[in-house]
């Protein structure tokens, strides 16, 4: 098995090419989950990990018992304080094409098109990059945060990001 991490060089580089001021602006406004990038992981560990997790559940199955990291522990290890702690979270028919709309700065109809179905709505890493491109200073800093939770932190599909996330983190 080979661990891979998702467009990890290209997201490095750009959180190399910020200035000191830039990076404390996002780090006070998202915490520390750039630090992600940085950090080498496991491989061992995660071989070890996958034969444990069930994808369809998106849990680790443990005989009869499932566990996944709760919001808080997500909250302390990312140092970030999520924006409805107490919200419960649940897979339903939502619609985010207006928030991610208002994320990208793209019509919603132009969103749609480029959406694609791999278990669920996805966009494309070059989507958001070529979007972060045109982005003012804050939204850059909220694509980029996007963009590290869709491939790093709960990666999905190489190169696209949950748009679910949305609803989430904004």
């Amino acid at each position: 098995m080979e661990c891979r991490r998702n467009r990890v060089g290209e997201l490095k580089g750009i959180w190399q090419s910020w200035d000191e001021a830039k990076k404390t602006r996002f780090q006070d406004k998202f915490g520390d989950v750039a630090q992600l990038l940085f950090n080498k992981p496991d491989d061992a560990l995660l071989k070890a990990m996958v034969r444990f997790w069930d994808p369809t559940y998106r849990c680790f199955m443990f005989n009869e018992v499932d566990m996944v990291p709760t919001i808080e522990e997500y909250s302390t290890l990312l140092h970030y304080d999520f924006r409805y702690l107490l919200r419960i979270y649940c897979k339903q028919n939502v619609d985010f094409w207006g928030c991610l709309a208002n994320l990208i700065g793209l019509p919603v109809d132009t969103v749609k098109a480029r959406l694609k179905d791999k278990n669920g709505p996805y966009i494309s890493w070059s989507d958001i990059r070529d979007a972060m491109g045109k982005a003012s200073d804050d939204r850059h800093l909220a694509l980029f945060a996007f963009v590290v939770y869709g491939l790093i932190v709960f990666p999905k599909a190489m190169g696209y990001v949950s748009v679910e996330l949305t609803n989430f983190l904004f």
